[in-house]
Formats: structure tokens, sequence, C-alpha cells
């Protein structure tokens, strides 16, 4: 969106938190007044608008059109091109039908309700960061586990995903990469949802080792020190059914791609 478009956005915002709040929190709490005063704020006193309009605008929150959590929205507005070609103008009929499923969500994200409020803001301090890393080509890949030491070290990318959802990448973020260590946040999360936190902390610890992350060694309880170094996480590992790893991971990434491959 250029300048013009964003402030003429930002303009409305403000009066849009007031009717989300009042028609969708309030007593009034009804699904079209909702989605009216999304598309006037969207269309900015246009009777219809662009596809690209509306998704450019809902980037621009941090939202991305693969987000799950606008699935149904993001199918609807794709039949509606596929009926009526790709530069379809919405109309608020159509445009309401579209988003009605996901009302809630876009509606925190255009009223200023995720956690970050100015994303747009956000993502170039982000980007400007990753322009500034190019410059730092001191270092070498690490060489002493096999698949690191495969990977070019030209590669560099940055991607957050805030608490709500919000996303930017930027860089070589689409190149796979090996979690290696990473994957034992997410071990552990799966561990207690599927034991429950007091049944795994009654074999692994919470506190730092003071040790390597790769010492096989416990604690005075004789339980791994926590999740985090290795003999935590061979634990961690034996407490969860295998087979679901892959599914709880693809969960955790919105259904993007998470690949296995005994060497990593």
């Amino acid at each position: 969106m250029s300048g013009g478009s964003n402030e003429s956005l930002m303009s409305h915002t403000c009066a849009f938190v007031f009717i989300w709040r009042f028609s969708w929190r309030g007593t009034g709490r009804t699904l079209p007044n909702v989605a009216n005063s999304l598309f006037l704020m969207v269309a900015d006193g246009e009777d219809r608008i662009p596809v690209d309009k509306f998704l450019t605008a809902l980037k621009a929150t941090g939202l991305q059109t693969d987000d799950p959590r606008l699935k149904e929205c993001m199918e609807s507005l794709r039949q509606i091109q596929n009926d009526c070609g790709s530069d379809v103008l919405l109309d608020q009929e159509l445009f309401e039908r579209s988003v009605q499923s996901n009302i809630d969500l876009l509606a925190k994200a255009f009223s200023g309700q995720l956690v970050i409020k100015d994303f747009q803001s956000f993502a170039s301090h982000i980007h400007k960061m990753h322009e500034d890393g190019k410059s730092l080509l001191g270092g070498k890949v690490a060489s002493y586990i096999p698949e690191l030491a495969k990977f070019s070290p030209d590669l560099w990318a940055v991607a957050v995903c805030t608490v709500d959802g919000q996303r930017y990448n930027v860089g070589d973020f689409e190149v796979p990469f090996t979690l290696q260590s990473c994957v034992k946040p997410e071990l552990y999360a799966m561990a207690i949802k599927e034991n429950g936190t007091e049944n795994v902390h009654a074999n692994i610890g919470k506190e730092p080792s003071g040790g390597k992350f790769n010492k096989l060694f416990l604690n005075e309880n004789y339980k791994p020190h926590n999740p985090m170094v290795n003999a935590g996480a061979i634990v961690c590992a034996s407490l969860i059914k295998v087979k679901a790893v892959m599914t709880f991971l693809k969960t955790m990434t919105g259904n993007e791609y998470v690949g296995f491959s005994n060497a990593t």
C-alpha cells in the first residue's frame, strides 16, 4: 500500500475500534454491523473494492493469507474470483459474505487489537536488521554435525511470528533447515500436553545444569536437570507418542512445511 492509502486506512481505525467494541463485544453483537464497518474502513469511500486491496490491507496488520484461522475467508475470496474473474470488485454484500466466518480475528486485526498495533513499522525495523546483518561475514558454519556442515554460509533469513500470529519473513526463509536442538521446546510442549506438567517433571527437573548441553548426567534427584539439555530431551521423547510428532509440529507451524530425515 502506498503511504497515502496507509494514512487513509489508519484514519478510520479509531472509529472502527468503537464500532467493533459496541457491535461485537457489547449488547448489539451482530456480524453484519462489524463486517459493514470493516468494509467501510477498507473501501475508504468507494462502493466496491478489489480483492487485492483488501488482502494488502490485511497483510499490513501482520496477518497472512495462508493463516489457517482465515481459511474460510480466503476460500470464499478464491471462489468469488473463480466465478467472477480475478479482477472482480467486491461490493458490500460480497465482502460481508467473504469475511463473516472469520470476522472476530479480522475485526481485532483491523481495529489494532493484535499485540503489535503498528506492524508495518515493526516489519521495517526487522527488515533493516536483516539488511545490516548481511554485512557480517565472519564466523564459520558448524562442522561437528555433518548436516550442519553442508549448509551454505551465505544463507541468511529472519522470520518473526507474534503470539497473535502476526508474521514477517525476509531473506532465505523458504530454504528448509535442520532443527537440531531447536526441536527441544516443541518436544517439551508435546510431553506436557500428553502427560501434564506434574507427570513430566516427576521425571525431569526445572533448573539449569551448569554443564554443557550435551553432557549426559543427572541432578541430585537422579533426573535430567531440565528439558533443554540432551538428557532431558531424551526423557521428553520417551514420554510422547512418536508417530504424533510430525502432526504436532505441523499444527504448531500452521501447517507450514515440516520434513523429516534420519540424518538430522
